[in-house]
């Protein structure tokens, strides 16, 4: 149905209006800030090209939500405003040209720093002492969340040195990941609903009528703003460095610079650093520092000219179910997955998410018809974590039969798990051989999801061993298989009998035997038969190899069916040895090293080789018996954890000096 121009005005008006309110007054958003945006930006430019139709009470004239009844009223002394928002570096530069404009500078100075997911907060201090703490609110108006705030730890009551008179400062309130997971596990426990993200966390935690229960939330503050007063400072940055002088924290992601393709180069890269912060950021903000050119450029109704917000795609978003399905893994493990209406998310369409279990499923209360939100995180599989809107009908009960191969499912008294416990399972059978050919473990190029469905179906493959009596004929006979894809594939299986024992021992699917684990056992070892006939006590005395997987290790070598197995590979000409590792000094001898954050021009995993070459054990985590740990850029809580216990921090440059490179 098509809507006049008025029409669509008025129903995207309504609907952001909608939006604004669950945001902002309920603090139970259920669109992604990516979709919240997109209908935003609708609606702005329908009111740039149609005036007529304009209204000062249109969500684009306006600022959040409204102050809650449940507080008192506080004035701020000037408006928080919001920021726009831009997800593309033309929408950067076209801002960059128009302040380059205003202030006939092309090179004026900026300062680029995180845009923390939380709630923003003013704190007026009088003479000093801090009298009042307020929300947004509508920009105008917030609520006194002063008993709340007075229990955040980051937040100093009386700043020493501070101008006289009224001095408002402004944050984010927010929430550290490794705290919202432990919140989270207690509202589980005691049968409340779970937060979907640190933000809902923040929010919800500040705005308790009772402030004991605020006090009990490990809730954080991080300075961003001035908001009004006498202030001698000539430029942001310079009132940052007084604030953290008055006992603030500021954002630790900061960068000052006259160059715009620095800023660019540091979103690029910033990326994916983020994501070993402890905290959680949707993008970055750009903010001219000078305040009298700031005073140059003013403001539009809501947002300020010498600021802009250069956000990430979303990493949640809301969809809708439209079937649950049942998948079995490789382990026999049967897990829903809901089919979702096709979204974007994080920068990729989305229309699948696990539900992880049928606990899960209960936990949520979601059907099929439901809206529900779901995350995606770096290279994570999306997951549903809330439902936003109850529609479906009907509960998901778990199947009584396998869907792969419709024998009875056993679920375990003590687990959550039901699983599949046929061996010929087809479902099973492909998942082992997907995990055998992946790039991790075998590294078969070109045995992917599509091949090894066809092999499987076909009969052509149903172990490890079959994939090595793979012919011309079998894969001519493959849907868009010709002779050069054939011989590839070929090529990559004869290649793949020459990987070392390591990534053999992780191909091979042993239960909570990942990658680090398999290169230890193959280092120690260095044939696969003398690892098959070590004992659990053997096994055991390996470092990093406790208990449980030294009892799994044990179990499967002496399971008869993976024995008929590994001799099968044995005859394909498979190599079940380690190489001796190329020790290139003791340097570090005795050591054992933590790396955390990116390190310029290498990998993690290329870092810690080059660690274990001199010598050194590296480890995932940070105790007190580590050595050193190395942190580079954007290093995150391990970085903190080194901190708290003292041990001994090293740069990247420090690491290689002291490796004689």
């Amino acid at each position: 149905m098509a809507f006049s121009p008025a029409e669509e005005i008025a129903r995207l008006r309504k609907e952001i209006d909608f939006h604004n309110h669950r945001y902002y007054d309920l603090d139970d958003p259920v669109l992604s800030d990516t979709q919240y945006d997109q209908l935003y930006q609708k609606l702005k430019e329908l009111e740039a090209q149609y005036p007529q139709y304009a209204q000062t009470d249109s969500p684009t004239q306006k600022i959040g939500g409204r102050a809650s009844a449940s507080f008192a009223p506080v004035r701020h002394a000037a408006p928080m405003m919001s920021l726009d928002n831009s997800y593309n570096e033309e929408d950067v530069r076209a801002w960059h040209e128009r302040c380059a404009k205003i202030l006939n500078d092309s090179s004026f100075d900026m300062v680029l720093e995180a845009k923390i997911d939380g709630v923003s907060c003013s704190l007026s201090y009088t003479d000093g002492q801090l009298t009042t703490a307020a929300s947004r609110g509508d920009g105008k108006t917030g609520e006194d969340v002063t008993a709340n705030v007075l229990a955040i730890k980051d937040i100093p009551h009386h700043l020493d040195g501070a101008p006289k008179g009224l001095l408002e400062i402004r944050g984010e309130i927010y929430l550290d990941k490794k705290d919202l997971a432990a919140l989270n596990a207690k509202q589980t426990s005691q049968n409340q609903p779970v937060f979907a993200n640190t933000r809902n966390a923040a929010a919800g935690s500040l705005r308790q009528k009772d402030s004991a229960v605020t006090a009990q939330r490990p809730l954080k503050f991080f300075v961003h703003s001035f908001g009004f007063g006498e202030v001698t400072a000539p430029s942001f940055s310079r009132f940052i460095q007084n604030c953290v002088c008055w006992g603030f924290t500021a954002s630790p992601v900061r960068l000052q610079t006259s160059s715009l393709e620095e800023i660019l180069k540091f979103y690029r890269d910033f990326a994916e650093q983020r994501r070993n912060l402890p905290f959680d950021t949707d993008g970055l903000v750009i903010k001219v520092n000078n305040f009298a050119q700031q005073r140059i450029l003013g403001n539009t109704a809501k947002s300020p000219r010498w600021a802009i917000a250069f956000k990430y795609p979303a990493e949640q978003a809301t969809t809708t179910v439209n079937h649950i399905l049942f998948s079995v893994g490789r382990s026999g493990v049967i897990t829903p997955v809901a089919q979702v209406e096709p979204v974007s998310c994080a920068g990729v369409i989305i229309s699948n998410a696990t539900l992880h279990n049928f606990d899960e499923i209960r936990r949520l209360g979601v059907r099929v018809g439901d809206k529900i939100i779901l995350e995606r995180a770096g290279e994570v599989i999306p997951k549903v974590i809330k439902v936003a809107e109850h529609l479906g009908k009907e509960d998901v009960l778990p199947p009584q039969t396998c869907p792969s191969c419709g024998r009875p499912v056993y679920k375990a008294e003590d687990e959550v798990g039901y699983y599949c416990v046929n061996p010929s399972c087809p479902a099973q059978i492909k998942g082992r051989i997907l995990h055998y050919a992946s790039r991790g473990a075998m590294d078969i190029e070109g045995m992917g999801d599509a091949v090894v469905d066809e092999l499987v179906e076909r009969g052509f493959v149903n172990n490890f061993a079959d994939l090595y009596n793979l012919n011309f004929f079998h894969l001519l006979s493959l849907e868009n298989f010709k002779e050069k894809k054939s011989q590839n594939l070929l090529d990559g299986l004869e290649e793949s009998k020459k990987r070392p024992l390591s990534r053999l021992l992780f191909a091979l699917g042993i239960a909570f035997v990942g990658a680090k684990t398999s290169e230890v056992l193959a280092d120690r070892f260095h044939t696969l038969d003398d690892l098959m006939n070590a004992s659990t006590e053997t096994l055991q005395s390996v470092p990093d190899v406790g208990a449980v997987v030294s009892q799994s290790v044990y179990d499967f070598f002496h399971d008869p069916a993976a024995r008929e197995q590994i001799e099968l590979l044995r005859q394909t000409g498979l190599n079940f040895t380690q190489p001796e590792k190329q020790i290139s000094s003791r340097v570090l001898e005795g050591k054992t090293v933590v790396f955390t954050g990116e390190m310029e021009g290498m990998t993690r995993t290329q870092a810690e080789q080059l660690a274990r070459e001199h010598g050194a054990k590296t480890s995932g985590s940070v105790s007190a018996k580590t050595s050193f740990v190395v942190a580079a850029k954007a290093a995150g809580s391990k970085l903190k954890k080194a901190n708290e216990l003292g041990v001994k921090i090293l740069t990247p440059e420090e690491f290689f000096h002291l490796l004689g490179r």
